[in-house]
């Protein structure tokens, strides 16, 4: 059976271990320096070298040859740590071995001297798995360890470690792998193993690594399997799509052509393309496009020379916001770990609230927008609402207080007045939560403050009752000085309740029969009675007017 690739090509000296230069060169001036720390932390993303960094350091500290040539990998100790039978490496994974009783058995060894080496070294893989009480049982043991023994814990997320174990370490952060150095090892490893390869099937490999060697060795072993490795196989198996496909998205997007950017994503759905990995490769992009636009395109090191005057056009078409805001939507469908019964839907509404959304406006919820503020110098005339019924005009008119001066426990608000500040209110909110509710028609304001959502579609209600209903909510108390609930509703479902009469103030029975046309200097109570009648049976707005 042959070997897997990763593991036949797994580093074997330091020189061998690629985008670790400042790991690598310390650890070489500690064994020069003879200058050997009893624990290590190794933290960082998966497949970076944090294993392979640690097996090399069994290797340097027991190796026969001279310290300048260490590990030699022709020793007999180097060897055996090769060959994985060296009995003074013992490598635990700590997944497996998380409670407090493995770690008090491998500790009731760690006083016995080396079998075979000098020095006896215990590696922890996914060291963050063990349980607290594990941990402390480790404790004083890293604080104070036999001479003969090393400690290497390896993690990728180092959060979970306790800091009274981070500081027992010598800490070492390992970093992501840069895309050409993974191409070129790549590269030389096709060369070797005499795989026919095309060099922009490399760099899709490499990219879907995002900055993992075993990740892109292993994906390079699999596409080998089929006989040369080409680009138009690796776009099939790894589901992404062609630059050319998400350069013209882009566009479509710059453009505001919504029917034409959802032709191409359900065209390369229809072609085999996986819309998690398209919307991975639209949020690389247009952060590129980002870094560009704000002066930062040097780091951006994907376009060759001749496409950078391209995009510099792109980036002419649209400001920061817009980008930062295309950019965490789309973020938010690649991070989304079920795709549903229709995969490329949350794609698709993702760019259409792109295209559609503007600009976010400048004001915080906390302060909110005075239309109607004037300076004491230039007095603002007297103006008053008017309750206009659609059949009549000429009705009773009442003073309503403005909206800007609303007192701290809220006053009526209308589903106009919603209506008017809808796409505002939107833009306090994330662009995840946003964009279910972009198709959200405010239809009614209910008794007690109910607001009633009406959409066309029952994905887009229900995503909006999972997610957005509660932000929304908090925005709009927030801005109207009032609890608001939100109901979501179809459209073609909801019918608005019928108005509950009226209570008239209690009068005798001859008032209540007489009904003067026009009551010489009604109380202001009365005039908000009227004008809620007029709303609710007429059909009347209320409108502001000069007095």
């Amino acid at each position: 059976m042959s070997q897997a690739l990763y593991l036949k090509w797994r580093p074997q000296t330091f020189d061998d271990v690629i985008g670790q230069d400042h790991i690598t060169r310390t650890l070489r001036n500690a064994l020069r320096l003879d200058h050997i720390h009893h624990a290590y932390l190794f933290a960082g993303p998966r497949g970076t070298g944090k294993t392979t960094t640690a097996r090399l350091i069994a290797k340097a500290v027991n190796c026969l040859a001279p310290v300048a040539e260490r590990p030699c990998n022709q020793c007999e100790l180097c060897r055996a740590v090769n060959e994985a039978r060296l009995m003074d490496l013992v490598e635990i994974d700590a997944a497996s071995h998380t409670s407090v009783e493995d770690i008090r058995k491998l500790l009731e060894k760690v006083n016995f001297r080396p079998a075979q080496a000098r020095y006896k070294v215990y590696v922890l893989d996914e060291a963050h798995m063990l349980s607290p009480s594990a941990f402390n049982a480790l404790l004083k043991t890293l604080e104070e360890p036999p001479e003969h023994v090393i400690f290497v814990l390896a993690t990728t997320e180092v959060h979970k470690i306790l800091p009274t174990v981070l500081s027992r370490c010598q800490r070492f952060e390992f970093r992501r792998i840069p895309l050409a150095d993974i191409t070129q090892r790549l590269q030389k490893i096709s060369l070797a193993e005499k795989i026919e390869t095309e060099p922009q099937a490399l760099d899709l490999i490499a990219r879907a690594a995002t900055g993992s060697m075993r990740d892109a060795t292993s994906l390079l072993d699999q596409m080998a399997s089929s006989g040369a490795v080409r680009a138009d196989y690796v776009r099939q198996i790894l589901g992404t799509e062609r630059r050319e496909v998400v350069q013209t998205l882009i566009q479509a997007w710059l453009d505001k052509q919504l029917q034409v950017g959802i032709r191409i994503i359900n065209e390369a759905v229809d072609d085999g393309a996986d819309p998690r990995q398209l919307a991975k490769q639209l949020t690389a992009f247009l952060r590129g496009l980002l870094l560009m636009r704000l002066g930062a395109g040097e780091t951006w090191r994907e376009p060759s020379t001749e496409e950078r005057p391209r995009y510099q056009k792109m980036i002419e078409q649209v400001t920061p916001a817009q980008l930062v805001q295309a950019v965490q939507l789309f973020s938010g469908v690649a991070a989304e770990r079920q795709s549903g019964w229709q995969p490329q839907l949350s794609l698709e509404l993702a760019f259409i609230a792109a295209t559609r959304s503007p600009e976010p406006a400048p004001v915080a919820p906390e302060s909110r927008p005075v239309t109607r503020e004037r300076t004491h110098e230039q007095p603002a005339p007297a103006r008053e609402k008017k309750a206009v019924p659609a059949s009549n005009p000429a009705q009773p008119t009442t003073p309503a207080p403005s909206l800007a001066a609303a007192p701290a426990g809220g006053g009526s608000i209308t589903v106009q007045e919603i209506s008017n500040r809808w796409k505002e209110i939107l833009h306090y909110l994330s662009a995840r939560l946003r964009a279910p509710l972009w198709s959200a028609e405010p239809l009614a304001v209910e008794a007690e403050g109910g607001l009633v959502l009406g959409f066309r579609h029952t994905f887009h209600r229900n995503k909006a009752q999972e997610s957005s209903v509660q932000p929304l909510e908090a925005v709009l108390s927030k801005l109207f000085n009032q609890q608001i609930r939100v109901r979501c509703v179809l459209k073609d479902e909801w019918a608005p309740a019928r108005a509950k009469p009226v209570p008239q103030p209690t009068a005798k029975p001859e008032t209540q029969a007489a009904q003067p046309p026009a009551p010489p200097a009604p109380p202001q109570e009365q005039e908000d009675l009227l004008v809620k009648r007029a709303v609710a049976e007429l059909g009347a707005v209320v409108r502001e007017v000069d007095a």
